[in-house]
């Protein structure tokens, strides 16, 4: 017998060439092919991105392994020569390829599809890029970093979640080059939710037919205990880049993948708040006595305080993601996604009836021939929503129950500070992101901030938003040329009444390599917070002189546990041939 190592990997390779890859995709006004059952499992990047161009998985592929034994005797009978090895012919396994479900998600992807009964193994995450001119494609191995699931005809199995967890900076531009297997891995981690839930609300007419008494999952193995592990601490070390200005229970908030909370306390340090989940968190709301976070799926988490017990709810449906939620005069609202559709709630108590007040959909950002702007909601100075989408904003007039529409400056990125100052990232047509912005009335003029980046962009610090002090000192990062004629990322700061003179913007310390994301919401008084390539959170308190992580992300912890994953897998491997040697003797 195979070692099982050697044998997945055999396998993997004949994935990235398999030619019988055969599609999962479900109809609900079709009946499930007899025999099939139904699988579904979340993946979840812990990054910002996979990479330049991608952005996400495109499919997972999955091989079947109850019949390997049968196509290799088919194999062999189809040859005619009855002795030979079957791995001398050309033969290939069966693969399925289960698609990403684009309702109900921000981050993360929820991948549904139908296999007939028999077992399973992922052999790995897939994602490819095209626009025409170029194109583009990347993957991950999972294999036994996952294990092995069975499929039961009319029945679902629910992976749960995976976590794709980098070692490395995949922004490195060698990172998908690098073949070593520690530069990432693929991790299960308990479940949090019920994804079978999801799939019989989207796919009712097949849920009919399906046997909801036994709910499938992997199958139990002696690498289980270090799987878990390794999940966790994906999950404690979880990535979040969308910072929230609050007042009342915090200074603010990053919201994270798995269901992780960061927050800054009003003294200053930092507690992670874990929330009965592992997708994508996105808003906070707080409430006179209550705080509400909205996540995917339609779910919302309602707690009295950050460690008390957390209640869920579901006050919109689980097609829909809540990205926003703020308070405005005499109501509360909440903006919600599915795919580019975003709709506007309206609510008078968190657990009463949420009313629909309005839909927008947002434009591709890249529509071919035109850059186009994002989709951005707000509080504005009379309390009333107004939503910013692309080149046009819109008024909710409380007394009509109609939106006023006027036009906009197209935005790709957008940020609300406490005392109702928008900083923004406007729109280039020559390649998408342009000027720094910002605005003192709601967003119905802008001012620029004047900069020196590289002409050909400059990285991170590109897309990152400008910041402002409690004595109204704007801050952002710029290059700063030196007598020698060599450039250096910087602090600068100008007084927000003076920032139209070149003359009046000073030069502060330099830029902390790798942090260059500035986080605006989360500024305090002179503290200035910016967020690192893999996560990690550093502030200043004088403009970039000293710097300090208060948010540390445990790479070589995770690296050392899979690296104990591997040692033990291979153990188990061996004990595993030598047992089924010592049999065949």
């Amino acid at each position: 017998m195979r070692n099982p190592l050697i044998l997945f990997f055999l396998l993997a390779v004949l994935s990235g060439c398999a030619s019988n890859i055969q599609p999962t995709r479900m109809e609900n006004h079709q009946p499930l092919p007899p025999g099939n059952g139904v699988v579904a499992v979340q993946v979840i990047n812990n990054t910002e991105a996979l990479g330049a161009l991608h952005d996400h998985w495109t499919e997972v592929l999955v091989m079947r392994t109850d019949n390997i034994e049968a196509i290799k005797q088919a194999a062999v009978e189809k040859s005619g020569v009855k002795d030979i090895d079957p791995d001398l012919l050309e033969w290939e396994p069966d693969f399925y390829s289960l698609v990403p479900s684009t309702q109900g998600v921000i981050d993360s992807q929820l991948f549904v599809g139908t296999m007939p009964e028999g077992s399973y193994l992922i052999t790995k995450l897939y994602s490819y890029y095209s626009d025409g001119n170029v194109s583009s494609w990347l993957s991950m191995p999972v294999g036994f970093s996952a294990g092995k699931f069975d499929v039961r005809n009319n029945q679902i199995t629910n992976l749960g979640t995976l976590g794709f967890q980098p070692l490395l900076n995949v922004k490195s531009a060698s990172f998908w080059n690098n073949t070593s297997a520690q530069k990432a891995y693929v991790a299960r981690l308990d479940e949090q939710q019920h994804l079978e839930k999801f799939v019989l609300n989207q796919y009712p007419k097949i849920a009919e037919t399906l046997d909801l008494q036994a709910i499938g999952s992997w199958q139990q193995d002696q690498l289980d205990e270090i799987r878990m592990k390794l999940g966790e601490l994906s999950r404690a070390n979880a990535y979040g880049d969308d910072a929230i200005a609050l007042n009342q229970f915090a200074r603010g908030a990053i919201a994270a993948k798995f269901g992780q909370l960061r927050v800054l306390g009003h003294d200053g340090q930092w507690f992670q708040v874990d929330l009965p989940t592992n997708a994508q968190v996105a808003s906070v709301l707080e409430l006179d006595h209550q705080i509400a976070v909205g996540g995917e799926r339609g779910q919302l988490f309602v707690a009295n305080g950050w460690h008390d017990h957390w209640q869920i709810l579901s006050p919109v449906p689980a097609s829909e993601a809540i990205l926003w939620m703020g308070k405005g005069k005499g109501s509360y609202y909440a903006l919600t996604r599915s795919a580019m559709t975003h709709s506007v709630y309206q609510f008078e108590h968190i657990q009463h009836e949420w009313k629909k007040i309005g839909s927008f959909n947002q434009k591709p950002a890249n529509g071919g021939w035109v850059q186009n702007g994002g989709l951005f909601p707000l509080i504005n100075a009379k309390g009333q929503i107004r939503i910013l989408n692309d080149n046009q904003k819109s008024d909710f007039d409380v007394t009509t129950g109609q939106w006023i529409v006027s036009e906009s400056e197209p935005l790709v990125k957008m940020a609300r500070l406490n005392d109702g100052v928008l900083m923004g990232l406007s729109v280039s047509q020559w390649d998408g992101v342009g000027d720094q912005i910002i605005s003192f009335n709601d967003g119905d003029a802008w001012q620029t901030i004047q900069r020196h980046l590289y002409f050909l962009g400059d990285g991170k610090t590109e897309r990152s938003l400008p910041a402002m002090t409690e004595d109204g000192v704007v801050v952002s990062l710029g290059r700063v040329v030196a007598n020698n004629g060599d450039s250096a990322l910087k602090l600068i700061s100008a007084k927000r009444d003076r920032l139209s003179d070149q003359e009046a913007w000073q030069h502060h310390g330099a830029s902390k390599a790798g942090c260059e994301t500035m986080l605006p919401e989360l500024t305090d008084k002179n503290m200035l917070y910016f967020l690192c390539d893999q996560g990690q959170v550093v502030r200043t308190a004088d403009f970039g002189e000293h710097w300090e992580t208060v948010v540390p992300m445990d790479i070589a912890g995770m690296q050392q546990e899979f690296e104990e994953f591997i040692r033990v897998a291979k153990e188990q491997a061996m004990k595993t041939a030598a047992t089924a040697e010592g049999e065949s003797l």
